[in-house]
């Protein structure tokens, strides 16, 4: 079977609706048969959606072979061959769409196919999550229709009681990084340890906080105990100057009064 004839007629259909526009209109009449063209197309794609989730659900796709008569290697591979994606992760985007369809009953099934291709895929697949929750596909559907992505995906996570998807992680570390910060007595302090962190990332070749720490914990502790092997004498030598053991204890600009430590 092949698809050339069909395409070609509609190439030409296409060509003979543009061709009724004068030049002036001819903006208007493209996206009058975009509009047209996206109607044909995106009931196809969702029932294409249903199907896919069927060849995962039973591993279909191991049980076929390609027209060369070799087998497909993987699932992920079947997907992107077949459907013509880019990567697994649109794949799974459109297995939970499928997913979501089939936990509907025909005919209502049907009736959430249409809605679905005049959403969209894309705003379908935020929408999914919270359709198989709750049931409720025509809310959420015209939610869909009526929103952003952006305010879609947060009205889902609200629903679902999650953080939205597309919010990233901190970066490895950063939790300590704040947590070191926080506790700095002063804008100095604070602003040391920033530059610390930020040397220290050229150093170890790396921005995380922790990594920096670590080397800087490593080449300062062999000084530091050489330093500390040294006190008994010097102890000894000071042992008759209070103010000296003041200077061991307190950072440097805080012992200015003998008193204060």
């Amino acid at each position: 079977m092949t698809t050339q004839p069909d395409a070609w007629g509609t190439e030409q259909a296409v060509a003979r609706f543009v061709a009724q526009f004068s030049t002036t209109t001819r903006a208007e009449a493209i996206h009058l048969a975009l509009q047209a063209l996206r109607a044909r197309v995106e009931p196809d794609r969702v029932l294409a959606c249903e199907l896919a989730w069927e060849v995962h659900c039973h591993g279909y796709w191991s049980q076929v072979r390609r027209s060369d008569g070799t087998a497909y290697d993987c699932e992920e591979t079947y997907f992107r061959e077949v459907l013509g994606l880019a990567s697994w992760r649109t794949a799974y985007k459109r297995l939970a769409i499928g997913r979501m369809l089939l936990s509907f009953g025909e005919p209502e099934r049907a009736l959430v196919r249409a809605a679905i291709a005049a959403v969209g895929l894309a705003k379908t697949v935020v929408a999914a999550p919270a359709i198989e929750r709750f049931g409720e596909w025509r809310t959420w559907l015209e939610l869909a229709a009526q929103c952003p992505t952006m305010v879609l995906q947060t009205r889902v996570s609200a629903a679902l009681e999650a953080l939205p998807r597309g919010r990233e992680p901190s970066p490895p570390g950063e939790r300590f990084r704040r947590a070191v910060l926080s506790g700095m007595p002063d804008i100095e302090a604070m602003e040391l340890v920033e530059r610390f962190f930020e040397i220290g990332a050229k150093v170890v070749s790396s921005p995380n906080p922790v990594a920096i720490f670590l080397a800087g914990c490593r080449e300062c502790l062999p000084e530091w105990e050489i330093q500390v092997a040294g006190w008994p004498r010097a102890r000894a030598d000071r042992a008759h100057d209070p103010a000296d053991s003041v200077r061991e204890f307190c950072p440097r600009g805080q012992n200015r009064r003998e008193s204060a430590c």
